[in-house]
């Protein structure tokens, strides 16, 4: 009996040691003959408030400014990313269908069918060239085109060999426009590696969002976010299937004798479904 719990005891300390060792050769890509069906809900909140004097807020009331404002919105997004045949030297044809995009009152915010065409590789993500969309002016063709655009380079993660426990940083600039102002940030995301099973690998997120404001004090501007979530990144396929994100932002303007805030809190999840296509 000793030798048998002896025995037992010597192979759970040796996977145990094996699998704490695990290196995960992380790395975020798209492979040719390749359908990625994508799934996003996005739920978002916002309170707009004013402080100040009573006669001032007497006069935004007599105004018919609301205080404080409070709007909700979502959206529910599916798409499917479909890659060709790659050619001799890697590279293959890339094509993104929207199959729905509804917003919080079931209205369709970018019309079925709308396809957006690039051109992918074995080695790097996908450059996009064009879009084909019915019922869409050109302004918001191009607007939805640019932000696909920027959600391809939000993907271009480093590649990175980690052990479970261990993390690295992206930083990730962007614009919110806020009250008539452009606040340039740059969000600031780890990626901790949690434990790899099987096919999969589970990481933690943790966001700071810090502010670019020129002069401050001048401004009397404060802003900060965080952001905490979760991602499970499928090893053979190179992909994230799911990606889970709790976000907070809030800014705060003060001019003259009147302070302006916004708080907003922000909830995405977003699962892929992988397969291969002959």
């Amino acid at each position: 009996m000793k030798k048998i719990f002896l025995l037992l005891f010597s192979t759970a300390t040796l996977l145990s040691y094996s699998q704490s060792n695990q290196v995960l050769d992380f790395k975020l890509g798209f492979s040719p003959q390749t359908s990625y069906n994508q799934s996003t809900v996005t739920v978002a909140e916002y309170e707009l408030s004013y402080e100040g004097s009573q006669e001032i807020l007497e006069t935004l009331k007599s105004n018919g400014i609301q205080n404080p404002v409070i709007t909700k919105n979502s959206v529910d997004m599916e798409t499917v990313l479909k890659t060709g045949k790659a050619d001799a030297s890697g590279n293959f044809p890339v094509v993104i269908e929207y199959l729905k995009s509804l917003d919080a009152n079931g209205k369709t915010i970018i019309p079925n069918g709308t396809l957006i065409y690039g051109k992918g590789s074995v080695s790097s993500l996908p450059k996009l060239d064009s879009i084909v969309a019915k019922g869409l002016d050109e302004t918001f063709k191009k607007t939805v085109f640019q932000i696909v655009q920027s959600t391809f380079a939000q993907l271009a993660l480093p590649e990175k060999k980690l052990k479970a426990g261990e993390s690295f940083a992206q930083e990730t600039p962007i614009s919110i426009p806020v009250g008539g102002l452009n606040i340039d940030m740059i969000i600031t995301t780890t990626y901790k590696l949690k434990s790899i099973t099987g096919k999969n690998a589970f990481f933690d997120i943790d966001q700071i969002y810090t502010a670019k404001v020129l002069d401050k004090d001048k401004n009397n501007i404060n802003v900060s976010g965080t952001g905490t979530g979760n991602l499970i990144y499928d090893i053979p396929n190179h992909f994230s299937t799911e990606n889970n994100l709790d976000m907070k932002f809030i800014f705060e303007l003060k001019k003259d004798e009147i302070t302006v805030k916004l708080n907003s809190t922000n909830n995405m999840k977003q699962k892929a479904t992988i397969t291969k296509i002959k």
